[in-house]
């Protein structure tokens, strides 16, 4: 499968469908899939309802990923793919300020590659690489997809900063850093003007995380962690502060 995400994506599903597993290979062509899609062997496939709702866990052959294939991407699909970087600064990727492209994108796959080893299939310590998405994938929807994704990452990395604080999680220091990462790869840090707070809410409610009310992936004292049971009161007030 060459491409990007959603292309391999759509392979990588239809490769464990058909025949119940056949082999395949993934050449992505775009940094999103480089420093995220393809790896890990989680493929989604999206429905009108919200995100990647239909898919299986089906690991590539291989991943083969050449950043010269980077030069030929718009500007707006290559800021895509630093927002799934930018997540990459809180897992664990604090020195990748300091790292030239291939560098830092080496070592985004080194941290996905590490978590996906210890859980495959999402039963645990693998939900952490969905920080940012609870929002971000809401984003997407509510918008009919006019957002790329990292876009929409980017935004719920400083909804999910926020949040946290918000909880009592962090302190101010660490969601002005989350601004700074992000507005370091100049990736949006507000909500659209025409964001609809109670739609983001409510399809923030039927992600599939969401197993015991809103549950969100947020930083605290021991990282980056799934947290169940948030309010919808202080999702809402996040979601005001970060208004445009």
């Amino acid at each position: 499968a060459v491409g990007g995400g959603v292309v391999t994506d759509t392979a990588g599903f239809a490769a464990a469908a058909y025949h119940r597993g056949v082999r395949w290979v993934a050449v992505p062509t775009t940094l999103l899939g480089q420093v995220d899609a393809a790896i890990g062997g989680k493929t989604g496939v999206n429905l009108p309802e919200g995100k990647n709702l239909v898919g299986a866990f089906w690991q590539p052959s291989a991943v083969l990923c050449d950043t010269e294939v980077l030069e030929t991407l718009p500007p707006r699909e290559y800021r895509s793919g630093l927002g799934e970087m930018a997540k990459y600064h809180f897992l664990g990727g604090e020195a990748l300020i300091d790292c030239n492209l291939e560098e830092r994108i080496a070592r985004c796959v080194a941290i996905k590659a590490e978590v996906v080893a210890g859980d495959e299939r999402e039963g645990g310590r693998r939900a952490v690489l969905n920080y940012g998405h609870t929002l971000g994938h809401a984003l997407e929807t509510a918008g009919h997809y006019d957002l790329r994704h990292g876009e929409a990452v980017a935004i719920g990395l400083v909804f999910a900063a926020v949040l946290a604080q918000r909880l009592g999680r962090i302190d101010d220091a660490r969601v002005a850093e989350h601004r700074r990462v992000v507005a370091g790869y100049d990736l949006p840090l507000t909500l659209p003007p025409d964001a609809d707070t109670a739609q983001l809410l409510e399809l923030m409610g039927r992600d599939k995380k969401a197993v015991h009310g809103l549950t969100f992936v947020l930083d605290g004292p021991r990282g980056v962690e799934p947290v169940t049971g948030v309010a919808v009161a202080d999702a809402e007030s996040a979601l005001k502060e970060i208004a445009a």
